[in-house]
């Protein structure tokens, strides 16, 4: 499963702003995320700091790392991507 993590409260989503678009951004890919069947079941951490994103994590095999980091580079609005995800042995 993926989650974004909100290094603010919640209701910076409904305002305008950096801290609103991150959000809005981070929300976009999560939704992406969890439409992807190699994806969803994943422990992936979304976070989006000035439009770019923060995957954290484990994933299950290489594969799975790639489609992340693509998914994520093909979003519109990102300006880079910082893929942290690791692969899980087991």
């Amino acid at each position: 499963m993926s989650y974004p993590w909100f290094p603010y409260d919640l209701s910076s989503a409904f305002q305008t702003g950096p801290t609103c678009e991150d959000a809005q951004l981070a929300c976009r890919l999560l939704e992406r995320m969890q439409r992807d069947p190699l994806l969803r079941h994943e422990r992936i951490c979304i976070e989006v700091q000035n439009r770019v994103v923060i995957l954290e994590g484990s994933a299950s095999d290489a594969d799975v790392i790639a489609r992340a980091h693509a998914l994520a580079w093909g979003s519109p609005g990102v300006h880079d991507v910082n893929n942290r995800l690791r692969h899980h042995q087991g």
